[in-house]
């Protein structure tokens, strides 16, 4: 039904918040998501998961693999990719709630390429019809720009940034000058390894440059960090989904990414409202 796009300016974090969203809001919420990787296979978003089918087809070196990116893009270009084949050739993450699409193997043209594709806007057609949120990552200055099957007025795009002056300065100066709508604008900004003592603190930092968007500053945590490089952070999740009071930087932590789920899945279902008064209206 629609995308969340977590975007970074090529300095890193879109993948991590992007992965910890995905999780949280399969765990926690109604609707059926898809982690889409449009980048190399084993990097971005998937770094923070273990996709053992996939390895042991790597370890059989199978000339061609019958999952993931690659496979759904051989069937859009023969246009024999329907609603009902997505879920074969994604990885069950959260069965029922969270499912993974992995990347490209990185050989030939490269993956950049891939996001410029016709194919993969048949693909998100089709994905779009059978999950409820996709849910995207992106890295670089010009990845925006540079696809036109993104944004529409129905999608939520999230600006994973640091604590950063010239990063900063380099973002606001950037949506400033450039001439976008209300569609192509972030709808919340993400400050990823938020430091709550630092002078650039998110009050600071949106009355510095006069920005109403709605900023969520997700702190570092060492627990998390270990997970996502152990390849298991959905059982850090599910660890600590029901404590509560144990440990005051792990709780800070859970309740940032608590509130991006919220943030983002409210901006979908006001989308929904809109689309639906619409129809109403129009009856």
């Amino acid at each position: 039904m629609s995308k969340v796009v977590f975007w970074d300016m090529g300095y890193g974090g879109s993948a991590e918040v992007a992965a910890a969203f995905g999780v949280q809001g399969g765990l926690h919420e109604k609707y059926h998501l898809l982690l889409m990787n449009c980048g190399a296979a084993g990097t971005g978003i998937e770094e923070g998961f273990s996709l053992r089918d996939k390895e042991m087809e790597d370890d059989l070196g199978l000339p061609v693999q019958d999952h993931g990116m690659e496979a759904l893009i051989r069937l859009a270009e023969s246009e024999r990719l329907l609603q009902a084949d997505m879920k074969d050739y994604t990885y069950p993450l959260l069965p029922g709630r969270l499912d993974m699409v992995d990347g490209l193997k990185p050989v030939g043209a490269g993956t950049s390429e891939m996001l410029l594709s016709a194919e993969l806007g048949a693909i998100l057609n089709i994905a779009e019809r059978y999950y409820d949120i996709i849910v995207m990552q992106l890295s670089g200055v010009h990845a925006l720009v540079q696809n036109n099957w993104l944004p529409r007025s129905e999608d939520t795009l999230v600006a994973v940034l640091r604590q950063n002056r010239v990063e900063l300065d380099t973002f606001f100066e950037m949506n400033g000058s450039m001439e976008r709508t209300d569609s192509e604008m972030p709808q919340a900004i993400v400050i990823h390894q938020y430091d709550a003592a630092s002078k650039w603190s998110l009050q600071n930092i949106k009355r510095r440059y006069n920005c109403e968007v709605p900023m969520i500053g997700i702190p570092y945590h060492t627990e998390f960090s270990d997970a996502w490089n152990g390849q298991d952070i959905i059982a850090f999740f599910r660890r600590y989904r029901l404590l509560k009071g144990r440990g005051y930087e792990r709780e800070q932590f859970l309740f940032s990414c608590k509130e991006l789920v919220r943030l983002a899945l409210s901006s979908k279902e006001r989308a929904s409202d809109t689309v639906l008064d619409s129809k109403v209206k129009g009856a």
